[in-house]
């Protein structure tokens, strides 16, 4: 018998080990863990599959931290051979995102109404940019704070990961943008090439471009350029349904954003655009 043949056999007795000890505690982790890697090891992809959704099922049910970010970093390994994982990353990164702020020691304040969705989507980038190395451990928790503190609060311009990152002085915000641009597939526009236009400063309600951070500042045949703050999908679904035409994002810096909105602001109040 061969010394594959040995060490197959060896893990197969293993494997049947861990599935007895499931039989008596079927949600253990190490347990359901061990299994996992023991069916990678003997190249049972689909068992070994059904162990991380069992892990995912577990995860969510019990909110562990530890068994969460294993199974998003195995989804993350074979989401290009297994693309439909997806969307049980994007629901297992939206519990990581509310365990996280859960255990905030200043205790986290719930978005007011009609602003959850952008913050959700600001929370979600966040950790985008932690996972990307972007942000360290220390910048990602600072930048959650502060989104969750002034998501409670009505400000003037919109409560963005950009904005935060901006006023905390990021040493390192230039090489953000270019790294959101390439990951999102989305060009960085200097918006100060572009004069602000009357015909456009109601395209968009005024309450929405200056919570949602995406406002027109060109219309090219019956398509609106939009200078945005996070490129999300939900983000130009919402500006297609609202605006009755097909939008294009084009990222832009806090500080044009807020240039930009004050100009319309000052317009459409009867000041000097």
């Amino acid at each position: 018998m061969s010394e594959a043949t040995d060490s197959r056999e060896a893990l197969q007795q293993t494997a049947e080990m861990l599935q007895q000890i499931l039989e008596v505690m079927p949600d253990d982790f190490f347990t359901l863990r061990a299994l996992y890697e023991t069916h990678l090891k003997l190249e049972l992809p689909e068992k070994a599959f059904d162990c991380l959704t069992q892990m995912d099922d577990q995860a969510r049910a019990t909110q562990n931290m530890e068994m969460i970010r294993f199974v998003l970093n195995q989804y993350a390994s074979i989401l290009d051979e297994m693309p439909e994982v997806q969307k049980r990353m994007d629901r297992l990164q939206e519990l990581q995102m509310v365990v996280e702020l859960m255990n905030e020691p200043a205790g986290p304040v719930q978005p007011p109404p009609g602003r959850a969705t952008g913050i959700e989507s600001e929370m979600a980038l966040a950790w985008e940019l932690f996972q990307d190395e972007i942000l360290s451990q220390e910048e990602y928790s600072n930048l959650l704070h502060d989104l969750t503190e002034l998501s409670s609060r009505e400000g003037s311009v919109p409560v963005s990961a950009l904005h935060i990152l901006q006023d905390r002085n990021f040493s390192r915000f230039d090489r953000l943008m270019t790294h959101l641009c390439w990951k999102k597939r989305v060009p960085v526009m200097a918006l100060s090439r572009y004069e602000e236009r009357e015909e456009l400063r109601e395209v968009l309600p005024l309450d929405f471009i200056s919570h949602h951070g995406a406002l027109p500042f060109a219309q090219v045949g019956g398509d609106l350029m939009l200078a945005v703050l996070n490129p999300h999908p939900d983000l130009m679904r919402r500006a297609e349904e609202l605006s009755g035409k097909r939008c294009h994002p084009y990222l832009v810096t806090p500080q044009e954003y807020d240039q930009r909105l004050m100009q319309i602001r000052n317009a459409l109040s009867g000041g000097v655009s």
